[in-house]
């Protein structure tokens, strides 16, 4: 549990920093407990970000890295999500390129998920069908970091029922893994079972407004990993904070946040966002600038002693 005292006036806290990721992460007191992020597509729209050529992306994400690293718990984890890309007619490789470089640098690819999108955009390709899909890594610093799987259980679907009169012999026995994980299964346990785990695969549909941001994150997307990968009052950071979605959900999820973003406008977004759509009676929201500064907050009677007590209790150069 992270005690964030000096400012908090309310059950949860978000800061939203106007500042490069490299550079504020390495500034915070606080350790993360999950981190999860959708940086920009590679060779996105020009307008909207500074377009990163597949062939940098890897390079360029991996600068990110040992910030990342460094802010994350000992249990903690980090999701990131990617969008691959279409070169010249061949799917590019940059999004393993990048995990690979990853995980030769210490990272632990514990799954991956695939953002399955059931309303993809239109279009004809002569030698492809319509992308309904994007990756989401689930990454750590160790083989079993913190994971709570009843929080994203789903109900026994009414297969099981089926399944379960035709049990052979076998079917009544533990199999363990052949790789000797430690894990196993007993195909007869599941009579009693209410509830299973998920699949990897989340069937989530594209956002349909804009919200002034090419693209933003489904809530849902955020939700499940939060859920699944972090405790209550935990802090959640995303360093691309992008229109705030990852922070909208960690709010109303009852963690903290940190959000990051180097666009003015998108910080600005998320701010105005985040007073809409999370609970003014459960929530501080507030707005540093490049200075380190609070320029905007939730609680607008802010004097200049909030402003030095923000960055004793925050920053680790006040």
């Amino acid at each position: 549990m992270n005690e964030m005292k000096e400012l908090r006036t309310k059950d949860n806290f978000c800061l939203i920093f106007h500042s490069d990721s490299r550079e504020i992460l390495g500034q915070l007191k606080y350790k993360a407990d999950l981190v999860v992020t959708s940086p920009p597509y590679a060779d996105s729209r020009k307008n909207h970000y500074d377009s990163i050529h597949p062939d940098a992306f890897a390079e360029w994400f991996f600068s990110f890295h040992t910030a990342i690293w460094n802010i994350l718990k000992a249990d903690g984890n980090f999701v990131l999500n990617i969008k691959d890309k279409i070169v010249n007619g061949v799917r590019h490789r940059f999004v393993w390129d990048t995990i690979t470089k990853l995980a030769d640098s210490g990272w632990m690819c514990i799954d991956d998920y695939i953002w399955h999108k059931p309303n993809p955009m239109p279009g004809y390709w002569p030698t492809r069908l319509r992308d309904g899909w994007e990756y989401c890594f689930h990454l750590s610093k160790i083989v079993r970091p913190f994971i709570n799987q009843d929080a994203v259980k789903i109900p026994v679907g009414d297969w099981v029922k089926t399944r379960l009169q035709n049990l052979g012999e076998d079917d009544t026995k533990r199999h363990n893994s052949s790789n000797n994980s430690g894990f196993g299964r007993n195909i007869s346990n599941w009579s009693e079972k209410k509830q299973v785990l998920p699949y990897n695969v989340l069937t989530v549909p594209l956002v349909g407004k804009n919200k002034g941001h090419p693209a933003v994150f489904p809530l849902e997307i955020p939700n499940f990993f939060i859920n699944l990968l972090s405790r209550h009052k935990s802090l959640i950071i995303d360093p691309f904070g992008g229109s705030g979605t990852t922070a909208v959900s960690a709010l109303n999820l009852g963690r903290d946040c940190i959000l990051i973003d180097t666009n003015f406008n998108y910080c600005e977004i998320a701010y105005h966002r985040l007073l809409a759509e999370t609970s003014p009676l459960l929530t501080d929201v507030y707005f540093v600038d490049e200075k380190n500064i609070i320029i905007a907050s939730r609680n607008n009677d802010l004097i200049s002693e909030d402003i030095y007590n923000f960055r004793e209790e925050f920053l680790l150069t006040a």
